[in-house]
């Protein structure tokens, strides 16, 4: 879009100048310039503006590309490298040469019909400009504005989708929490007694530690699923087991909701007497119990795991928390204590009284205590890893709202030259209607008009436009609708607020013309 509205925003200017240029065309022609030398004139000099244009924009190019690689290179997905190449070369060059060669030969076209008599006596008396090529600057105009009407609408859209982001509830408390990766060794730990042991050894060492309120651990980090398993609530019909719905299943230990700050709704949490010989028993959140027993009491309930031949009793409730993403629905989800579930790649999850980067050192040096030659990884915060979820939805935004305010300053551009040029060329028919009696605040109004009817026109279309095409962003979007009322109805005000002002300097400037010069 960003490329339409400045092809035509280059369209119009140039358009202008070869207008502006008309008498010099019917004089070359008067001197014996064949039709074949002024195309090629003209052909010559919009094709090397074009060039010129695109060796500029090539280098605005490499060093956007090397400001996003610098702001954004650490939130892009493993891989994706930013830079130009040599297709971006190639696709640069074409555009410039296409542009060069459309929006040159046009007027150069519209050139060669020009009568020199008739030519060489209006401009001698300084002739307004013709009805049809102020319809074709208006809609070379109107043009500019309903696409960049789409690009800011669809800017807005963004805006507010990500604000509904920044306000969504991920189910837990993120305030001063860290989580670390520790991956057991599979030949060291490979039974899981020596797994439990491990985990329940540093979690004893680490809530010991000044600073440290409470400590837990999961398989899967806050906001993200790890694994998922089919099962069979009580109540469901008896299908085979790969006919069974798949929902998370999340290992835990005790301490998790208390550690999370995760309400539970009903029933209890795991404790102690949740070991691997026990009953089995399980904690589901509230969008499982929602979904397989809408009008029965979910604590009465059993709910077969994969293979396991019993079911485990629900012991417990638990509040939704956020375990496909910030923007996705939760889904439901199923808890186990670690005892039963046990695995060598766990989470240890810390909420401390300060800082947590202040206990970091402290706790490898409880996991070192334990297993010298265990590492501990992935060290982050809740709250990083609640920026890491935000993170393409607000490259999205800083890109569309990129070229959303280039279009917006193209269109300023494209009102406030077609207007500027309308004032020159009419120059003598304000002077005529100042002479009789017309007052300035006349001719400002004229102007403005014509400047606003343009904008409101092209407000209209981009409108249009943008209801059927925002279903396209509808995959972006976060809390809102692709129709959002407010902000269909936000974008226009701020696109007349600034057409008004485009229109204002040359409305200005018309007002200051001379009658009396103007008809000497």
């Amino acid at each position: 879009m960003v490329l339409l509205i400045a092809c035509t925003n280059g369209a119009g200017l140039l358009l202008t100048r070869a207008l502006a240029r008309k008498r010099e065309v019917a004089v070359r022609a008067a001197l014996g310039a064949s039709r074949g030398r002024i195309v090629a004139q003209f052909f010559t000099e919009s094709l090397l503006l074009a060039l010129l244009a695109g060796a500029f924009g090539l280098a605005l190019g490499w060093a956007a590309t090397r400001g996003l690689a610098s702001w954004a290179g650490e939130q892009l997905p493993p891989g994706m490298a930013v830079g130009l190449d040599g297709r971006v070369l190639l696709f640069t060059l074409g555009v410039s040469l296409g542009a060069g060669l459309l929006f040159g030969l046009a007027p150069a076209l519209q050139m060669l019909g020009v009568d020199v008599n008739s030519t060489l006596r209006e401009e001698g008396r300084g002739a307004s400009v013709g009805r049809r090529r102020s319809r074709l600057h208006d809609a070379l105009v109107v043009g500019q504005v309903g696409l960049s009407l789409m690009l800011l609408i669809g800017t807005g859209l963004l805006v507010r989708s990500f604000v509904r982001l920044l306000q969504v509830d991920p189910g837990f408390d993120t305030r001063n929490v860290v989580t670390m990766d520790l991956s057991l060794s599979t030949q060291k730990y490979a039974k899981p007694d020596q797994q439990t042991a491990f985990f329940d050894d540093a979690l004893r060492r680490v809530r010991a530690l000044p600073g440290v309120q409470d400590a837990a651990i999961s398989a899967a980090l806050p906001l993200s699923f790890k694994r998922i398993t089919p099962v069979l609530p009580q109540g469901q019909p008896e299908v085979p087991l790969a006919e069974r719905p798949f929902v998370d299943i999340e290992a835990i230990s005790p301490d998790w909701f208390s550690t999370m700050r995760v309400p539970l709704r009903a029933g209890r949490a795991f404790n102690g007497g949740d070991q691997a010989k026990s009953p089995p028993v399980v904690v589901v959140n509230e969008t499982f119990a929602r979904q397989y027993w809408p009008n029965a009491n979910p604590l009465d309930q059993h709910v077969v795991i994969g293979r396991r031949p019993t079911p485990a009793q629900v012991v417990g409730v638990a509040a939704d928390v956020k375990n496909r993403g910030l923007e996705q629905t939760t889904q439901p989800q199923l808890y186990l204590p670690f005892s039963q579930l046990p695995w060598g790649d766990m989470n240890l999850v810390v909420r401390t009284a300060a800082a947590p980067a202040t206990v970091v050192p402290a706790i490898r040096a409880q996991i070192a205590a334990i297993d010298a030659d265990q590492p501990v990884t992935r060290v982050e915060t809740v709250e990083e890893l609640m920026d890491d979820a935000r993170t393409q939805p607000k490259l999205l935004l800083a890109l569309v709202g990129a070229f959303a305010g280039t279009a917006l300053l193209l269109a300023i551009v494209g009102i406030y030259g077609m207007l500027s040029y309308s004032v020159t060329q009419r120059q003598q028919e304000f002077g005529i209607r100042m002479a009789m009696g017309a007052e300035r605040r006349d001719i400002l109004r004229l102007v403005l008009r014509h400047g606003m009817a343009m904008a409101l026109t092209g407000i209209a279309a981009g409108l249009v436009a943008a209801w059927l095409l925002t279903r396209l962003l509808s995959g972006m979007l976060y809390g809102i609708r692709g129709h959002d009322p407010l902000t269909f109805a936000a974008a226009p005000v701020v696109f007349l607020v600034i057409a008004l002002l485009a229109s204002w300097f040359p409305a200005r400037r018309a007002t200051r013309v001379s009658p009396i010069d103007t008809l000497r």
